[in-house]
């Protein structure tokens, strides 16, 4: 008995096996790359967004707050 007989007949790689499995990973790629980005930019507006408040919530704060150094007024 050899050690052929025991395997199973192997399958022929052709190129358009080849290519035809190149254009699927190409197609996953680019499907990964469109989500990807389009997670990104919706991150990149959620944390502009969240900027916007927190600056605007400070200048609110700093201009409702009084000064604590006393009333200046020129006389």
């Amino acid at each position: 008995m050899s050690a052929k007989s025991s395997r199973s007949p192997e399958r022929t790689l052709t190129v358009d096996d080849v290519r035809r499995r190149a254009e699927e990973v190409r197609d996953l790629a680019k499907a990964e790359a469109r989500k990807i980005a389009a997670t990104d930019s919706a991150q990149i507006v959620a944390y502009a967004v969240v900027g916007v408040l927190v600056v605007a919530s400070v200048a609110y704060y700093l201009g409702t707050r009084k000064c604590s150094c006393g009333d200046i007024r020129a006389e």
